[in-house]
């Protein structure tokens, strides 16, 4: 799937336990909501 810039993000859920959010983050749940996903790789992972 290509986006363009401009284009909605498509929905996904994922799996969330930080904060006030538990259980499960759906981006179609917060339409119209601005949204920062935020990916730290190898974050929170034992060395």
């Amino acid at each position: 799937m290509a986006l363009k810039v401009g284009d909605a993000a498509p929905d996904f859920k994922l799996p969330c336990a930080t904060g006030e959010l538990q259980g499960e983050f759906e981006l179609s749940s917060h339409r119209g909501e601005n949204v920062v996903l935020a990916f730290y790789a190898l974050d929170f992972t034992p060395v």
